[in-house]
């Protein structure tokens, strides 16, 4: 390979990866901000409070224009689901730039 492209290519392999380490800096910084009030909801959906919420809702006595995906056992145990296997794949990653990088 000609030097001046390798040369080039490698430039942008190092400018690539400094920006996507820097959003992913930014990014684990805001997921890992963000995990009391991720607990915050986790200690709301194992509560009397969500149970006597959602009945609240069940007979209509909640506002028609109140958002409330978060009554939906489907949207929370979603978000648990992925919360954990997220986890699991920055673990997994992490050991894989640790022992082949």
């Amino acid at each position: 390979m000609d030097p001046v492209k390798r040369i080039s290519e490698m430039e942008n392999i190092l400018n690539d990866h400094n920006a996507l380490i820097e959003d992913l800096r930014v990014a684990i910084e805001k997921f890992a901000d963000h995990q009391d009030e991720y607990m915050k909801l986790s200690n709301y959906y194992s509560s009397q409070e969500y149970f006597d919420d959602l009945e609240r809702y069940d007979k209509g006595e909640l506002p028609e224009d109140l958002p409330c995906g978060v009554l939906s056992e489907d949207a929370v145990f979603n978000l648990f689901g992925e919360n954990f296997n997220l986890a699991i794949e920055m673990l997994e990653l992490a050991t894989d730039v640790i022992k082949n990088r």
